[in-house]
């Protein structure tokens, strides 16, 4: 039986997961593969009870592969048939791509295979590599032990035996500590074999190391590249003094520390990792570091490290990196503070990751930044960024703020000062900031943003100026409290829209539709195509009218025509409610006329003084200064020095008003008239046809009737004396009120009635004192 019979140019064959029993594999299985490179037969092993061969005689065909991936059963064994895979270069055991159960690999192990280059052993239950087992292979230069849970760190010496003879440039030891138990160590013991090998690339991830041993990382030679300490719980220690004599490292990571380990297989896995046990010369060797000798030796690195620094420590702390740091991940590493003002001096720094911490305050600036061209800030519950804080970042291309809660700061920056220096940014995210407005010059110097993300805020209009940006083509304004878009904004959109591809993103925003809207209407549907998911836009609860943004043009023919004729109707009723209410408002204050003008003065009168008094005056009990107030008209001047001052002042007593005498200088008519009904008890008028028709007169009567009514209360403060020419003919409204009221006399036509006429108006004053 030949499955493979004939396929001479087959480069690969993946043969994973088909239950296949490789023990009963058969030699000349493979015969005819003579081109085959790269062979796959992981996850075949069912039943892990059952003994698993891998038999070399049948492999032993493959004399063109490169690449086998195959499970790792526990005896496993690559006897001598693979000594004539002169070209097998990978070796793939991994148990997270298939099954691996081998808990030990021996010195001879890879004995038959010594051109591999990249060896996988990851993810197998493996308590024991003896010392060298991976020293043999001289053309080595990926090895990958991780998730080996019980290794440990004291592994690390017979892993690392005679490396030094390969040709390592990856080592990956992710995972070699069990999930669960106390903060790990690295000791110097376990970098010991590697100062003399050439490798760039080292990981030690998810081990729950919490220090390593000061000198450990000087144990590294001058060739690594990137160092990797992601997800486990480092805390701060002297270790920290050796990463800036790491001087070629280009990647730093020590991002997501102190992540919780998987639950609930952390409670319930039975791991017990390799423990350091030291011989006793290896004992006085720890003893001897750690002494006075060892002290002083970190004394001296402490001093040069303030020594290189100590020009900046005058006027900026500054940290020193090595040149060749380009990359630093530092995201979820349990940072705890502000940013204040400090300095990085690393000149190749170009990309740093800082999400996910708590730097709540963004203080700054901060100084050596120059050349960072991506910067994440975002998820650090930062609530302040002061305007200096970019001052030095010119050169960075990436920006990402978001998940934080800077929207205070950026509305009070009214003249952009936050950004002014970021000249070369192109991509900005400020999603989730808790912004509600921005200033029309906040991005005034970002003339090469292409992205800007202001997803999630809560703007409610839209003033950022944005046509100097000509390289803009995304602006992302979802889910904000955009009602509209005014008509300068429109303006300048469209006068981009015509230079870039910009596109604009305002789903989630609910728009008001109605008449007062039709203009932004017609703008967003004739650009439509400049708006991104434009038919999911869609109306607030509070408009008046219903638009379809997946049916925009007819929608909007429709709502231009209901507007129109909307518009006719409104513009009809308003007139004519504004008519009527002119007719109603007329006839109000004609009606009212005098009421008001009384209480304009009353109010006048009573500022003035408060104003002379500076507190409100007290009711005082009323004191006037006249009896009688007597109105007429000018032509009844001679009958009130002939008669009415010899009757009521002369033989009755009674100290008048009378305005030709008594009317006080450089007042104002208006003012004398109210000044002197306030000061009489009464006033007596004296109603003829020339009083009705003269003005003067008219104020006098319905002032002193206002002041009867409003103030006094009472009519019988006015009396009326009616002459022959008026009560034989019309009376007016004012002068009826009164008669009405009885407060009036008729003077007699006949001269014999003239004394019993003033005698009983006399006896009718008189007895109204009394009363």
């Amino acid at each position: 039986m030949h499955p493979f019979n004939g396929l001479f140019n087959l480069k690969t064959l993946n043969l994973e997961r088909n239950r296949i029993n490789i023990t009963l594999m058969y030699k000349g299985l493979f015969i005819d593969l003579h081109s085959l490179t790269e062979l796959s037969l992981k996850g075949n092993i069912q039943d892990k009870f059952k003994p698993t061969l891998i038999l070399d005689d049948v492999f032993s065909e493959l004399r063109s592969l490169e690449t086998l991936k195959i499970d790792g059963p526990a005896n496993v064994t690559f006897g001598k048939g693979f000594r004539g895979l002169t070209r097998l270069q990978k070796l793939d055991l991994s148990g997270i791509t298939g099954y691996c159960s081998f808990q030990r690999i021996s010195h001879d192990m890879f004995l038959n295979l010594p051109k591999l280059t990249y060896v996988d052993v990851s993810a197998c239950v493996i308590l024991d590599i003896e010392e060298g087992a991976f020293g043999k292979l001289r053309y080595l230069e990926h090895l990958d032990v991780s998730h080996n849970k019980q290794l440990g760190f004291a592994s690390l010496p017979n892993i690392t035996h005679n490396l030094n003879k390969t040709s390592i440039r990856v080592l990956r030891g992710n995972g070699i500590n069990c999930l669960s138990g106390i903060g790990t160590k690295i000791l110097k013991r376990h970098f010991e074999n590697l100062k003399h090998t050439n490798i760039s690339e080292i990981y030690f991830e998810k081990n729950r190391l919490e220090q390593l041993e000061p000198g450990a990382l000087r144990l590294l030679p001058n060739t690594i590249d990137i160092i990797s300490f992601g997800e486990n719980k480092l805390t701060q220690g002297r270790y920290i003094l050796d990463y800036f004599f790491l001087q070629n490292t280009r990647v730093l990571n020590i991002s997501v520390q102190l992540r919780p380990p998987p639950y609930p297989e952390s409670i319930f896995e039975r791991c017990v990792e390799k423990t350091d046990v030291l011989r006793p010369n290896e004992r006085n060797f720890v003893r001897r570091d750690t002494s006075k000798i060892g002290e002083n030796k970190y004394k001296s690195l402490i001093s040069e490290f303030i020594l290189r620094n100590r020009w900046h420590w005058k006027f900026v702390l500054t940290f020193d990196l090595p040149k060749s740091y380009e990359v630093l991940y530092a995201n979820m590493s349990r940072l705890y503070r502000t940013l204040p003002e400090f300095g990085i001096n690393a000149t190749g720094l170009r990309e740093m990751y800082l999400q996910d911490n708590f730097f709540y305050s963004w203080n700054g600036p901060i100084h050596g930044v120059e050349n960072i061209r991506i910067a994440d800030l975002s998820n650090n519950y930062c609530s302040h960024i002061s305007k200096s804080f970019l001052k030095y970042a010119r050169g960075v291309v990436m920006l990402n703020m978001s998940i934080n809660d800077i929207g205070r700061s950026l509305s009070k920056d009214a003249d952009g000062e936050i950004f002014e220096n970021t000249v070369s940014l192109e991509v900005l995210d400020l999603s989730y900031n808790n912004i509600v407005e921005l200033s029309s010059r906040v991005f005034k110097n970002v003339q090469k943003l292409q992205t800007l993300n202001l997803q999630n805020n809560k703007l409610s209009s839209w003033r950022v100026e944005v046509d100097h940006m000509k390289n803009i083509q995304f602006i992302n304004l979802k889910q904000n409290r955009l009602t509209e878009l005014k008509k300068d904004t429109q303006i300048s959109f469209t006068k981009l829209f015509q230079k870039t591809n910009l596109s604009i993103d305002l789903s989630g925003n609910q728009f008001l539709c109605s008449c007062d809207s039709v203009h932004f209407l017609e703008w967003i549907t004739r650009y439509r195509n400049h708006f991104v998911h434009f038919d999911r836009y869609e109306c607030s609860s509070t408009s008046s009218h219903k638009f379809n943004f997946s049916d925009a043009k007819n929608s909007f023919v429709l709502l231009k025509k209901n507007c129109e004729s909307y518009l006719v109707t409104y513009i009809v009723s308003s007139v004519a409610v504004a008519f009527i209410l002119s007719i109603i408002i007329g006839i109000v204050l004609v009606k009212n006329k005098w009421k008001i003008r009384y209480v304009v003065y009353k109010f006048k009168q009573r500022f003035k003084k408060y104003a002379c008094h500076s507190t409100i005056p007290q009711a005082e009990s009323p004191s006037y200064e006249y009896d009688i107030m007597i109105s007429y008209s000018p032509k009844e001047l001679s009958f009130v020095l002939t008669d009415v001052i010899p009757r009521l002042e002369n033989e009755a007593r009674f100290q008048l008003y009378v305005k030709d005498r008594d009317e006080p200088l450089g007042i104002p008519l208006g003012g004398a008239i109210m000044e002197a009904i306030q000061k009489s008890k009464r006033v007596v008028c004296l109603v003829t046809r020339s009083y009705l028709k003269s003005t003067w007169q008219d104020y006098e009567l319905n002032m002193s009737r206002m002041e009867a009514i409003e103030d006094r209360e009472n009519l019988n403060f006015v009396h009326l004396i009616l002459f022959p020419d008026v009560y034989n003919g019309s009376i007016s409204i004012q002068t009826l009120d009164l008669v009405r009221q009885e407060c009036f006399s008729e003077y007699p036509e006949e001269e014999c009635a003239f004394d019993d006429f003033w005698e009983t108006l006399i006896a009718h004053i008189k007895e109204l004192d009394r009363c």
